[in-house]
């Protein structure tokens, strides 16, 4: 299996699940889905879809190019993006590549992806809020020196999607912050919008230097099952924000 790559934006959307991945990659069989294929720092790209998996070798089989110099040059790459950008986006990469034969021909063999990259469109935009007045983030975390109690860590919102939340906390980072790690009865009060109680998951932490002194770190949250309420308010909260950044953009 072999780790897709992504950027900053797209963290929250990762699937690690091997059954998830399996069930992705059978509704791009089903859908006959074009997959596009960059390699070669993107100098090489070609379309092609997936033929079949075989959950036992963890591999997936899709359909090879008419070149073969084009095919030479793809098999001896290190690193293969997979993307369908139609609909809902679906990426991964690979580090490997070789040619079989199947029944029906020629094809290219991959590791089963051990994660990818899943997301709606408008659930991968993320939307700034405001510097002037911002929005904070209130996180019960566990008390370092007294486990059985609560501290509440009050981090300042840099950005909301439908998917996830931004954050910047100041170091040193509390030690209860790691990846992976979830809480509950986060609070958010979204202006104009109200307050909700969610639980929200780390999903990535980068350090950011402000300078040689200052030190800060940018979370990123998943929430985690919210409720429709909750849902809702977030909804809302993401509509204003997408209305004033397209009259900021047109000048208003």
């Amino acid at each position: 299996m072999e780790h897709v790559t992504f950027d900053h934006n797209e963290e929250q959307f990762i699937v690690h699940n091997p059954k998830e991945v399996m069930q992705i990659l059978n509704d791009l069989i089903k859908h006959k889905s074009m997959l596009r294929v960059s390699f070669n720092r993107g100098a090489d790209e070609y379309l092609t879809s997936v033929i079949s998996l075989d959950a036992k070798t963890a591999s997936v089989y899709l359909d090879i190019g008419i070149d073969e110099e084009f095919n030479r040059r793809l098999l001896a790459s290190s690193h293969i993006i997979f993307l369908k950008e139609d609909g809902v986006k679906i990426k991964w990469a690979s580090t490997h590549v070789s040619e079989v034969n199947l029944k029906d021909g020629k094809a290219i063999k991959i590791a089963l992806p051990k994660d990818l990259i899943r997301l709606q469109r408008r659930d991968f935009y993320r939307f700034s809020t405001p510097v002037v007045n911002p929005v904070m983030c209130r996180i019960p975390v566990p008390d370092a020196l007294h486990p059985e109690e609560e501290i509440v860590l009050d981090l300042t919102l840099v950005d909301v999607s439908l998917g996830g939340v931004g954050a910047i906390a100041s170091a040193p980072l509390n030690p209860a912050i790691v990846v992976g790690q979830s809480f509950n009865g986060c609070k958010i009060a979204f202006p104009d919008v109200g307050e909700t109680n969610l639980t929200l998951m780390v999903r990535s932490i980068t350090e950011m230097r402000v300078n040689e002194v200052v030190t800060k770190y940018r979370i990123g949250f998943m929430y985690v099952e919210p409720s429709r309420g909750n849902e809702g308010l977030i909804n809302k909260y993401v509509y204003i924000l997408e209305r004033q950044a397209i009259a900021l953009a047109h000048g208003g």
